[in-house]
């Protein structure tokens, strides 16, 4: 325990000791994790409004018009069963032409001579997938159901909004490892100059014994309350900016969730201070590493 606590001490000495450095060390950690944070809430959020509006790109199919409307409900079952349908909700042909008689409103009229006995409308059902990606298969085995008489699937703006889900999906990775890069860098060049300070008390602390590790803890320690640090400001500052950014896209972009602040803070908070602390120690234990001759 009295080990322990002289680590603690002399990575808080380091930290005091080098101030400038130790500040400009979190300065950055800061701006490189509310930059990570943002760009990867933005990607995240983006990605649930893509699943949604994939899942929400309804599949229409167009039931046999020698089927009868009970024996065209019959079907619903087959549809159920293909895995990748989330929804199948059946639309009569009787009310499919009222809804379209509301929707035409004045010149309903030119619908006055079509009724259920002659209603040019097919039944039909309304899909929607669990997952857009398997969309061609599952349409084929839509097709392959006796009874169906077309199918109905914007497939080229399912494909599109697949696309864009990929590459907002590569980009927060590439900013991730890009950032995460970058602090660890100068958490390193931060220690190590700790380090290139205290030589000469690192080799009497070699010739009279002390272990590596005696010798690199406190260094470690210097490295993750920098890193912490660090992640606690740059969750208050991801906070306000993060609830500034939904409170203007929530107005601009109507089609796309943003979800609240306060369902991500804990998960935020978790991943910023886990972050800070491991990219301080893996820059501490890549400086030591460079540095001492073990």
């Amino acid at each position: 325990m009295r080990r322990f606590g002289y680590y603690w001490k002399e990575g808080l000495r380091n930290i005091f000791k080098h101030g400038f450095m130790s500040i400009a060390a979190i300065a950055i950690m800061v701006a490189c994790l509310i930059l990570t944070g943002t760009v990867t809430l933005i990607a995240y959020n983006i990605d649930l409004s893509i699943v949604d509006l994939q899942q929400s790109n309804e599949i229409v199919v167009w039931i046999d018009e020698n089927l009868t409307t009970r024996e065209a409900k019959d079907l619903q079952p087959q549809f159920e069963k293909i895995s990748n349908i989330a929804t199948v909700e059946f639309e009569d042909r009787d009310v499919a032409l009222e809804k379209y008689r509301e929707e035409l409103g004045a010149d309903a009229s030119i619908l006055e001579d079509y009724n259920s006995s002659n209603n040019p409308l097919r039944n039909s059902y309304i899909l929607t997938l669990k997952d857009s990606t398997q969309a061609e298969e599952t349409i084929s085995d839509i097709e392959m159901i006796e009874g169906v008489a077309n199918v109905r699937a914007d497939e080229a703006v399912i494909s599109k909004l697949i696309q864009i889900q990929h590459v907002f999906n590569i980009v927060a990775l590439a900013m991730v490892v890009g950032l995460a890069v970058i602090s660890i860098f100068i958490i390193s060049n931060t220690v190590k100059l700790a380090m290139f300070a205290r030589r000469e008390e690192i080799s009497i602390q070699k010739m009279v014994g002390a272990t590596n590790w005696f010798i690199r803890w406190p260094f470690v320690i210097e490295g993750m309350i920098i890193g912490l640090v660090a992640g606690g400001l740059a969750f208050l500052a991801e906070w306000g900016l993060y609830t500034e950014l939904y409170s203007v896209a929530g107005g601009v972009i109507p089609y796309f969730e943003i979800l609240p602040f306060e369902s991500l803070k804990w998960l935020v908070l978790a991943v910023f201070a886990g972050a800070g602390a491991l990219f301080g120690i893996g820059g501490s234990v890549t400086s030591i590493r460079k540095f001492m001759d073990v």
